[in-house]
């Protein structure tokens, strides 16, 4: 048993399997049988630095790749570069794309700059933020949502053709991370400094009608690193340095479960679209223990655990229509895999 479900009716071997998971931490790891690897398809290395940031396109033929002062798009079928958007300040840690795919967002140093996909020009830059830009995702195809390490989050909005702030907050903590429910009717924010790893990581909810902080959470020991939501929106699953991940219910505040696999700091997480399947990188200052682990959201099963990198993994993401991921590493590369075949 992965998780403590402290909302619903257990029966007597249900509550002995939960006790032994906590005091045990154990977690099975299914042997996967030759038709079902996590086949690698191809591996990006032309890169500028390490892959700090992921994303899919929308029509599932493209892969963003973020890497120092260079945001790349690159073909899945073929691993080929098919365009170079330089001249970017410091690493690319955030990247989104608009819902109707004609928009890319990439988040760096005290910007955010917007591209037209259908030639990949640049459009605007937008600024707000002082630092890192560390979380970017559209709400919709006039809207986006930002986040910085400054502790800033920033809603900007397309009116007559014109991108401007329409919203912003300030937090006292820098902001590591963002993730947005799929109704896109809330947010989530990771905060905490990497570099105080005694000082508590929190999450905290945002509700976007209101554009105000609705419920904070202390719940891990150190800084939270990375953030995603469960496909039913009713969940936010936090990594932290503290080498865990935590599932918090967004209605109550309460903890669901708790994933302690990882034995370096959790880096990412993305959620396979449809399914209760989370695959999550971690990595720190050491070199091993760079894992990949795809696990059952509602059981803790691990599905894979694997070290496909020799430096730390800053960078998972899942294509849209859940039949390709994506991993990017400090060692400066980045694969392409095949989910599909392993989900079969």
């Amino acid at each position: 048993m992965g998780y403590a479900p402290v909302k619903s009716v257990l029966n007597h071997c249900q509550i002995v399997t939960f006790f032994l998971a906590i005091f045990v931490n154990y977690f099975p790891v299914r042997n996967l049988s030759a038709a079902e690897p996590l086949t690698p398809l191809k591996t990006i290395s032309q890169t500028t630095g390490t892959v700090s940031a992921l994303r899919f396109s929308v029509d599932n033929q493209s892969v963003y790749l973020g890497t120092y002062g260079q945001l790349q798009v690159v073909s899945i079928e073929s691993a080929e570069t098919l365009h170079k958007l330089d001249k970017l300040s410091g690493y690319i840690t955030s990247i989104a794309a608009s819902p109707d795919g004609k928009l890319l967002a990439a988040g760096h140093y005290q910007k955010v700059t917007l591209f037209n996909t259908e030639d990949y020009s640049q459009l605007i830059q937008l600024k707000h933020h002082r630092g890192q830009v560390t979380g970017a995702n559209f709400l919709s195809n006039q809207q986006l949502l930002t986040a910085a390490d400054d502790g800033t989050i920033a809603l900007w909005k397309l009116t007559d053709d014109v991108w401007s702030l329409a919203e912003s907050l300030a937090n006292d903590e820098p902001i590591t991370s963002l993730a947005v429910d799929p109704a896109g009717k809330w947010a989530a924010i990771g905060l905490g400094d990497e570099t105080r790893v005694t000082r508590p990581g929190s999450v905290v909810i945002i509700d976007l009608e209101t554009f105000q902080e609705k419920k904070s959470h202390v719940i891990h020991k150190s800084a939270v690193a990375s953030l995603a939501t469960t496909n039913d929106g009713k969940s936010v699953l936090s990594g932290s340095f503290d080498e865990s991940i935590i599932v918090t219910s967004v209605l109550d505040g309460i903890q669901t479960g708790i994933f302690k696999q990882h034995a370096r700091p959790v880096n990412c997480i993305a959620t396979v679209p449809e399914k209760e399947i989370i695959f999550s990188g971690s990595g720190g200052r050491y070199k091993e223990k760079n894992e990949l682990i795809g696990w059952n959201l509602s059981t803790g099963e691990v599905l894979i655990k694997s070290e496909p990198h020799a430096g730390k993994i800053t960078a998972v993401a899942v294509s849209v229509d859940g039949k390709f991921l994506a991993t990017g590493s400090q060692d400066e590369t980045a694969i392409i895999w095949d989910l599909a075949g392993f989900l079969k």
